[in-house]
């Protein structure tokens, strides 16, 4: 049995735990994986006893593996129990890890919000009746600037502080990969910006929450007006891709599902540039 407790901001928290039983026979299951690869003084690799292979390898990493290999199964029992939909990979406290009792954890997620559009037309047109009159001057991105400032000011809800973050790591990683490459850390970048790295974090997780609304707000665009993207169409956009190796990485589930995503994004814009 598990705990499902809600949480502000449709986040959930789920308290579960996997008997020892359990626990213990997928330690020997390690082990053994773990005595055929050890070579100790003395012994053949493999060949050694498993105690004394035991004895010479940290527990913590033997366990480490246990829970690794325990906890995503346990956890995805837990979600279907209560019949969850987690938006995000859960957070994973360890509640406690004893041996010979129960193994208790913690495993903290959030639902996406429902999204309720209202008048999501006219708050588009209204965005978009001074740019009338100023169209020879705005570019496209600009036009949808300004919808989707629109969007977000006008459709409300709100996102779970988990899923916020996630995003914000997100882009945080990706400004760290680029000014890692510049030679730079994150405490020059800022200073370089006039800014403190607080400061840095406050205008991503702004730009995360931005972010993840529209994106959610043009889904739910898209399922209001029943979009959909035909298997010819991610055909087409895969075979645009010059490289053969590219193109045979493109034809991945996965990947089509993300190809799909991006075309029926653009369904969604190419509708509200036009109302």
């Amino acid at each position: 049995m598990t705990k499902l407790t809600w949480l502000p901001k449709k986040t959930f928290e789920l308290e579960f735990s996997i008997p020892w039983e359990k626990v213990k026979k997928t330690y020997d299951k390690v082990l053994n994986q773990l005595a055929k690869e050890v070579k100790l003084e003395g012994f053949r690799q493999g060949k050694a006893p498993k105690a004394l292979v035991e004895k010479s390898i940290d527990k913590g990493k033997l366990y480490g593996e246990v829970i690794n290999q325990l906890l995503p199964l346990s956890y995805a029992a837990s979600v279907a129990e209560h019949k969850l939909h987690p938006a995000i990979a859960p957070k994973i406290t360890i509640i406690s890890a004893e041996e010979n009792k129960p193994w208790k954890f913690k495993a903290a997620s959030c639902e996406l919000p429902e999204i309720k559009l209202g008048n999501y037309e006219g708050i588009a047109q209204s965005a978009l009746v001074k740019s009338k009159l100023e169209a020879k001057d705005l570019t496209e991105t600009q036009k949808l600037n300004r919808i989707f400032q629109a969007l977000i000011k006008d459709i409300k809800f709100e996102l779970s502080d988990l899923l916020i973050e996630a995003e914000r790591d997100r882009l945080l990683s990706r400004l760290l990969e680029e000014i890692q490459k510049l030679g730079l850390t994150i405490e020059k970048y800022a200073s370089s910006n006039n800014k403190s790295v607080a400061e840095i974090k406050a205008e991503y997780e702004l730009t995360a929450a931005n972010t993840l609304k529209i994106e959610l707000i043009l889904q739910a665009i898209a399922n209001d007006k029943k979009l959909q993207v035909k298997d010819k169409e991610i055909d087409e956009m895969i075979n645009a891709a010059g490289d053969e190796k590219l193109k045979q990485r493109l034809k991945s589930p996965s990947e089509r599902a993300y190809i799909a995503s991006v075309l029926r994004k653009r369904q969604v814009i190419d509708y509200l540039l036009k109302l």
